[in-house]
């Protein structure tokens, strides 16, 4: 199968295009009644810099700027941020959710119980709260949502070819509204979906169909899975293209997707054990649900199966799981807005927004993976080598 005239490149900035419009339309509606044009201009800021990606990789290499000297660079703008910006002054809570969930831990309490301070039940499965416990230790969640842009510029300045456009990729993070409010909130959706991107990334490229891989891959599934449900989405799409591709066959799938789902359920232990009637009355699975009815969440996922079948190479895998997560999010947006209205849910947060973000690591890598260059073979050799 394959969409005629359907270019997935410009799809991709789209995407990440229309989520930054919904930021500065919701975010920057509460500072100045120029909203929509302020939004505008983010939109043409973005396409600009995509336009000229090849001039502006240039200027960086003429001025010796590393993607590791843009990281270091804001990396004190984000410690900035988290100074200037008390995460109480912010009406998010994921930070008291993760706060809240090991203080009852911590209490002997179960954590399924814990309320935020916006009196919210932790909705992430337990492995998200595994992964924030580092810096919930060191009392500032905010270098977890530093972490995400790290990970995601430092994958695509290893695996982008023929040109590394890190800096690109830096720049269209770094700058982006979704992304100083994740910071500035605790937030870390980003960087969930770029672990779950990164965990495909090396399948495709180290997988073999033996029992230690079996193992180790099947192990990393059931901890990501572990985190929020809707990234079986993506899991779905890359594994429908492996066992078509041969990838992997039917038998090893079933090995890995065995070992997932005791890992998976493995990481709730330590949560429930001593509490299993309280996890009957609460859960993340209840949680969720209540966001959005199961049957929509299971259409979802079988949109997951039949957009796997339009992916002809790899790097479709990642374009149509981060289309599948738009729309699934879209979709909740939809649903919230039919029944509360588009004021409750947009500007009041009966929806919440930052949901959006799950999907742009996919469409940002996909984006970033098959720009065109004009870029001259000696140059695509100095910033292969040096950039």
């Amino acid at each position: 199968m394959q969409l005629k005239s359907f270019d997935k490149k410009d799809m991709s900035l789209i995407i990440f295009l229309v989520v930054n419009f919904l930021f500065g339309i919701k975010y920057l509606s509460r500072i100045s009644s120029y909203y929509v044009l302020f939004s505008l201009l983010i939109v043409a800021f973005y396409t600009f810099i995509w336009l000229k990606k090849e001039e502006i990789t240039r200027l960086f290499i003429k001025l010796k700027v590393s993607t590791e000297i843009l990281l270091i660079l804001y990396l004190i703008f984000s410690i900035s941020l988290l100074y200037l910006v008390p995460k109480e002054s912010l009406n998010v809570d994921r930070w008291s959710v993760i706060s809240s969930f090991w203080q009852n831990y911590f209490n002997n309490e179960y954590v399924y119980y814990a309320k935020s301070v916006a009196n919210n039940y932790p909705g992430p499965m337990p492995f998200y709260f595994i992964l924030a416990l580092p810096f919930y230790l060191m009392n500032e969640l905010g270098f977890f949502s530093f972490s995400g842009i790290v990970l995601f510029v430092l994958l695509i300045k290893k695996h982008q070819k023929p040109l590394n456009y890190a800096s690109i990729s830096f720049l269209f993070i770094a700058t982006s509204l979704f992304y100083n409010w994740e910071i500035c909130s605790r937030s870390n959706l980003f960087i969930n979906g770029s672990l779950i991107l990164i965990s495909i990334v090396y399948f495709f490229e180290k997988y073999k169909k033996n029992l230690s891989a079996n193992l180790i891959f099947g192990i990393i599934f059931g901890l990501f899975i572990s985190t929020r449900n809707v990234f079986v989405i993506p899991y779905i799409v890359a594994f429908l293209f492996a066992l078509r591709t041969k990838k992997i066959d039917f038998k090893n799938t079933f090995y890995i997707g065995i070992i997932a789902i005791t890992t998976f359920a493995a990481t709730f232990l330590p949560f429930v054990w001593n509490h299993f009637e309280d996890f009957k009355l609460m859960n993340p699975f209840i949680v969720q649900t209540s966001l959005m009815p199961s049957e929509y969440t299971a259409l979802f996922i079988f949109i997951s199966v039949i957009l796997s079948f339009f992916c002809k190479k790899e790097t479709d895998i990642y374009f149509y799981s981060g289309l599948t997560l738009f729309l699934t999010i879209l979709f909740y947006f939809g649903y919230t807005i039919f029944n509360y209205g588009f004021n409750n849910s947009f500007y009041e947060s009966t929806a919440d927004i930052s949901y959006f973000i799950l999907c742009l690591p996919f469409v940002i890598y996909h984006l970033f993976l098959n720009g065109k260059s004009e870029f001259t073979s000696n140059e695509t050799e100095i910033i292969s080598s040096k950039y």
